[in-house]
């Protein structure tokens, strides 16, 4: 690593929602382009800078800057540029010219330590001399701790957060305790705050670090594994992993000073609950069950309705179809859930068609877009996300249809429902539509398995495959599979096929073959519209190395690139949102807005000059993405199945190799073939599909609605009976 040091001459770039900033020095009387995150900055600040000269493909020759101190300028020439910048507020470029007149090269000295000698000059009173040491102060303060928290591997994005929590006693604060960030500052973790608390010498057994080992092992559990909560033993013996080195004692008293606080609650023995999800998982427990006891009663006659809608759509329902419309009709919420095939499209459209007939309206939702686009194809009428539609309403605005019906329900996490449910009255019927054996969603809960188990909502289970279905040979495989029985792998025609393939990477190359090529010439489907599955992120067959392989293959010859950490985006690539943002904005024609969520698919329309990356969604909203937000989109070439859920895709590739057997599951590969439309491959060898298939094992997912449902019944019964 290198230093330079020198003269901010001139700022060429600064994105100040992640401090990415281009800029030049003069280096000892030599320009040199610096380009690295930094606190604000400001033509006259004399900086040291560490890093290396790299040479940029379209910039040339420019210096990274890794770490970087800015220096109060020691020059006239300098003091005047940095005064006269603007970030002191009552400074001009005439005022600081006349400060500097006045007090030469002793000038910061003087704004710091004797601001009331600032009166001296022309157009200064006593009231703007305080202001203006006011500002210095400030300005410095979040220089000195931007600096320092950067220094330890924090962004500037997240130490200028950090800054925005402890103002001026951020330095102060993370010096005393620096574990103290995992509590109060998301994306703080708990390495980088142990890494931070052992340079400055805090106790490794000290209370400060078994309390903030705990938060983090609780939190890691819950954003990282989908749980809601953990048992106390669990959460004691993957701390204490995590520590290393702890005090048994000292672990306990930390623990104590949680359930104290109440950033850990104890909802039932035995079980450690971070204070947000318990709040969570228990109002939806309590809306849900007001829910079920508020339903209004409907008249008319439900059978005589569907009568109507067989007749005019020349089919018959099952019996088990039949009973599904009834309660989703009757009751305030139901449960709808079955694998392909089974008429769940059909079901939604009979129960569009009965609250039609009886003057009532429904709205259509899923969790994702292309889960939303299918509903609508499949039913004819507009759905849309959750997301979109909750964020489309005021404060306090409801739903004002009758009914909401959520297709994909499996892909719903307990916050996303209480967010559905905050937005409906309790009078509000409730109509979910899933499928239980496919994977839980990627948040945290257990809601649709919690809402079976529970017994609180009325399940209809479908499992009738009908004749339409029964052609399609995707259909018939993915339920084969989920009954644990072998799909036949030798077709040679039809919608489901095996290729066999023995090591990894020819496995690997089959796939990109296949998705670039192969089904194309056969099949004559367009390779956006084939999507690549993988059960891993690495190796031959992950989705990292497919994805520079397929980007290669399907995108090598775009010409605008732009590097984010280890990833390049190109113009014309296929990318994914990965988290939910609400705050970054689209426009679509005319219209604009807020708001990109996980599992959204576009494709980057354009990349500019500075790096921002326009992604364009299949919906048509366009987004652009700057600096750190740049790090939410991933490529989609290949994804995992989790990544997966909620879509569908005209065609699938999957390869399946050996894996961890945690990872390699029954109800991961059933996942993976549902979301085949017209056509899945498998490519790979049968002693591993058959791996797969065999095994039925499900991590275990700790959430507690079911019991805070039970909770809340028990609880409204006794009201009820003590009232009555």
């Amino acid at each position: 690593m290198e230093r330079i040091s020198g003269t901010v001459e001139d700022i060429r770039f600064r994105n100040d929602e992640n401090g990415w900033t281009v800029f030049v020095i003069d280096d000892d009387g030599s320009p040199v382009t610096v380009a690295g995150i930094l606190p604000q900055i400001t033509p006259g600040d004399y900086l040291e800078i560490d890093g290396e000269y790299v040479v940029h493909p379209k910039f040339g020759s420019q210096f990274k800057a890794e770490r970087a101190s800015v220096a109060a300028p020691h020059t006239v020439y300098g003091i005047v540029r940095f005064l006269g910048s603007g970030l002191i507020d009552g400074v001009g470029e005439k005022t600081a010219a006349r400060i500097v007149d006045r007090f030469g090269t002793d000038t910061i000295d003087v704004i710091a330590n004797a601001p009331d000698r600032l009166v001296a000059v022309k157009g200064i009173s006593p009231a703007k001399a305080k202001k203006i040491a006011a500002s210095f102060e400030t300005l410095k303060a979040e220089r000195d701790a931007v600096m320092f928290l950067t220094g330890y591997g924090i962004s500037a994005n997240l130490a200028l957060k950090l800054y925005g929590v402890y103002g001026a006693d951020t330095v102060q604060t993370v010096k005393r305790n620096p574990y103290v960030l995992v509590e109060d500052v998301s994306g703080v973790g708990f390495l980088t705050a142990d890494k931070i608390a052992q340079s400055v010498g805090i106790d490794k057994l000290s209370e400060f670090r078994m309390r903030a080992g705990l938060l983090h092992t609780l939190n890691v559990a819950c954003e990282k594994e989908g749980n809601t909560y953990l048992t106390r033993e669990r959460l004691f013996d993957e701390t204490k992993k995590l520590l290393a080195t702890y005090d048994e004692n000292a672990l306990c008293r930390a623990y104590d000073g949680l359930l104290v606080s109440r950033k850990v609650v104890e909802p039932f023995d035995g079980a450690a609950m971070g204070e947000t999800y318990y709040r969570t998982e228990k109002a939806v427990a309590v809306k849900m069950v007001k829910r079920v006891d508020d339903a209004g009663v409907v008249g008319g006659d439900i059978s005589a309705v569907i009568d109507r809608f067989e007749h005019q759509n020349g089919i018959t329902l099952h019996e088990t179809q039949r009973d599904a419309v009834v309660k989703a009709v009757a009751f305030g919420a139901s449960v709808i859930t079955g694998g392909p095939g089974t008429g769940k499209t059909t079901i939604i459209n009979c129960i569009m068609f009965a609250f039609d007939a009886l003057g009532m309206k429904a709205a259509l939702l899923a969790p994702t877009g292309r889960a939303a686009k299918r509903i609508t194809e499949g039913c004819g009428r507009e759905a849309s996300t959750i997301h979109r539609a909750i964020l489309s309403m005021d404060d306090g605005d409801k739903f004002a249809e009758n009914a909401v019906i959520v297709d994909e329900f499996s892909m719903v996490d307990i916050f996303l429902f209480k967010m559905l449910l905050d937005k409906m009255s309790d009078a509000t019927r409730l109509i979910i539509v899933g499928d239980a054996d496919q994977l839980p969603s990627v948040g945290a809960g257990n809601v649709l398995r919690d809402l079976i188990t529970s017994g609180l909502v009325p399940v209809t289970r479908l499992s009738f495959v009908y004749r339409q279905a029964e052609t399609s040979r995707i259909a018939v495989s993915a339920h084969d599979i989920n009954a644990g029985r072998m799909p036949e792998l030798g077709a040679k025609d039809g919608d489901f096929f095996f290729f066999r393939r023995r090591s990894p990477q020819e496995t690997a190359d089959m796939t990109v073959e296949l998705a670039t090529t192969r089904i194309t010439s056969f099949c004559g489907i367009d390779p956006s519209r084939i999507q690549v599955i993988a059960a891993l992120k690495n190796g031959p067959c992950g989705v990292n190395t497919l994805n520079t392989r397929l980007q290669s293959a399907l995108n090598g010859s775009a010409k605008k690139k732009t590097a984010v950490g280890e990833l390049v985006f190109a113009e014309g690539d296929r990318v994914m949102h990965t988290v939910n943002n609400y705050d970054l904005e689209w426009s679509r024609g005319g219209a604009s807005g807020s708001g990109v969520f996980n599992g959204d698919i576009g494709t980057v329309a354009f990349i500019h000059q500075t790096g921002e990356i326009e992604v364009e969604f299949e919906d048509g909203r366009r987004a652009t993405y700057v600096g750190d937000n740049r790090r939410q989109l991933i490529l989609s070439y290949a994804v995992t199945v989790h990544k997966s859920q909620g879509c569908e895709f005209d065609a699938i590739v999957m390869p399946i190799v050996g894996g961890a057997p945690v990872i390699m599951t029954r109800n991961l590969l059933y996942t993976a073939i549902t979301r085949a439309k017209k056509m899945a491959v498998l490519v790979g060898d049968e002693y591993n599909v058959k791996r797969m298939i065999d095994n039925n094992y499900v991590a275990e997912r700790f959430s507690a609605l079911a019991v805070f449902i039970s909770d809340a019944r028990s609880g409204m019964r006794k009201l009820f009976g003590e009232s009555g």
